[in-house]
């Protein structure tokens, strides 16, 4: 039988918002072309002649660099797990305003660019600066009315980590439009409303940055255990059932259940399965992890006692000692909302 081939899957058309398959998680790197895609407004149309970056702010003296400028520093390649905040939104109740992404807004990639504490190396920095701000060329109308461009900044500890990468190169190749050419942030561990795409200003400032995507969106309001207005930062752990396929049905024997899984605190400790709706766990296979900010793959072989449907749950837990709840954690963004994922399938 013929097998279609695998296509991103559209969430929104304008701005284009799309989710990775879930057959193409497995794999240690996503495909570019099935990378998912996050969009806040239209992706704006950047020409690399004349680009520069702009480097300014409260520092001595500022910088333009162009990209060739750049790609002389010292570089690296990262193999980073990029999670949209919203990732699992669709499944809250009541559902939260915001783009309705199921499970696919996840993808991994290899990222090559320059460490961004090697620009700002370069800089007399203020010793009243606090935080990093970064501004890209993408712009468009928010929920509040003004037209403003999309703008995030960064504590000054996290901006100047030496994996904070400016990236031009995403798994080889130039960095595709809709993924941020020329040029973009990469923030591993941090969910992707921090890495900042078709970046064209980045700013020392000193005093926390209050734009509209960084005090109106991506803060966390009305979750329990949570004071409000906290903001969202790095990934919570997670877990994703692969394959057998929601819906899927099977035939007697031994089934394979794969998935992959990740966390931004230490390393995964364990994953596991239930077929009982978290009554009982068992424990699966975990792959050895291949950078620190890469998915783990997990493995469980199963044999069904008898022909029926079947819920499996899966759930992570990381060296912190966070474990995925059950059930999700509302809040009024649907932000991190990374509770144990199930699918229903049925054995002939």
């Amino acid at each position: 039988m013929k097998t279609e081939p695998l296509k991103l899957v559209p969430v929104t058309s304008r701005p284009l918002n799309a989710e990775s398959p879930h057959a193409a998680l497995l794999g240690e790197v996503t495909p570019t072309e099935l990378f998912y895609v996050r969009n806040h407004f239209d992706a704006p149309q950047v020409s690399t002649s004349p680009w520069m970056l702009a480097v300014d702010g409260a520092v001595a003296g500022p910088l333009n660099l162009s990209l060739d400028q750049l790609k002389e520093l010292p570089g690296k390649t990262l193999l980073v797990t990029l999670e949209c905040a919203g990732n699992g939104r669709a499944s809250l109740n009541p559902a939260p305003s915001g783009t309705p992404w199921d499970l696919g807004a996840v993808s991994q990639a290899r990222f090559t660019g320059t460490p961004l504490r090697e620009v700002l190396g370069q800089l007399e920095l203020s010793e009243n600066a606090v935080e990093v701000l970064f501004v890209g060329a993408d712009r468009g109308e928010t929920r509040t009315g003004p037209t403003v461009p999309y703008a995030r900044s960064l504590p000054l500890e996290v901006a100047l980590h030496p994996d904070t990468l400016l990236v031009w190169e995403m798994n080889g190749e130039a960095l595709p439009e809709q993924h941020g050419y020329p040029l973009r942030l990469v923030v591993p561990d941090w969910y992707g409303m921090a890495s900042v795409k078709w970046l064209q200003q980045i700013s020392i400032i000193t005093e926390p940055f209050e734009g509209f995507f960084q005090k109106d969106d991506y803060v966390y309001v009305g979750e329990d255990g949570l004071a409000d207005g906290t903001p969202v930062t790095s990934m919570r752990v997670r877990a994703l059932i692969v394959q057998p396929a929601q819906g899927s049905s099977l035939t007697p024997g031994e089934v394979r259940i794969a998935g992959t899984a990740w966390s931004c605190h230490g390393t995964l400790s364990r994953v596991e399965i239930s077929f009982d709706q978290g009554k009982s766990w068992l424990e699966t296979e975990l792959d050895l992890v291949s950078s620190p900010y890469a998915t783990q793959r997990w493995s469980y072989s199963w044999k069904p006692e008898s022909p029926g449907k079947y819920t499996i749950t899966v759930r992570a837990s990381d060296s912190r000692g966070d474990t995925q709840p059950l059930s999700p954690r509302w809040n009024k963004g649907g932000y991190g909302n990374n509770s144990a994922h199930q699918v229903s399938v049925s054995v002939a």
